[in-house]
C-alpha cells in the first residue's frame, strides 16, 4: 500500500515541476535553462527543509514516502542526488561526496549522448 503514496506525490510533483518550468519560462526570456535550475534548487531547498522536519518529529513513514520519495521525486530527482551528496559531507565522506558529484554529472551527460547516439543507429537511420 505505501507504492500509493509515492505514486499520488510523484503525480504532484511532476504536475508541480511542468507548471512551475512553464511559469519561468513564460516569466523570463533568456537562453539559459533557468527554469531547470528553478526546479532544482527549489526541490533541494524542500527536501533539506523536509528530513530536517522527518528527524526531529519522527513523522510517519507515509508521509515521507508521499512527500520525500513520491513529490520530490517526481518535482526533482537532483533534490535526492542533492541530499545524499551534503549528507556524505555532513559525514566526514568528503571523497564519496565529490565522486557523487563528479560521477553524476559526468556520467549522465555522456549517458544523454549515449541515447542519442543509440537512437541515431537504431532509431533514425
Amino acid at each position: 500500500m505505501h507504492y500509493l503514496y509515492v505514486v499520488i506525490g510523484g503525480g504532484i510533483g511532476a504536475s508541480l515541476r511542468y507548471f512551475s518550468s512553464q511559469f519561468v519560462n513564460s516569466s523570463i526570456n533568456v537562453k539559459f535553462p533557468l527554469a531547470t535550475l528553478f526546479v532544482n534548487c527549489f526541490g533541494a531547498l524542500l527536501i533539506g527543509f523536509l528530513v530536517n522536519i522527518f528527524d526531529l518529529f519522527s513523522m510517519n513513514v507515509k508521509w515521507r514516502l508521499f512527500l520525500i520519495t513520491g513529490f520530490l521525486g517526481g518535482y526533482t530527482t537532483f533534490s535526492t542526488y542533492s541530499l545524499e551528496t551534503a549528507q556524505c559531507f555532513i559525514n566526514g565522506n568528503i571523497k564519496r561526496a565529490l565522486v557523487n558529484i563528479l560521477l553524476n554529472n559526468v556520467l549522465c551527460v555522456l549517458f544523454v549522448f549515449l541515447g542519442m547516439w543509440l537512437n541515431k543507429i537504431i532509431i533514425a537511420k
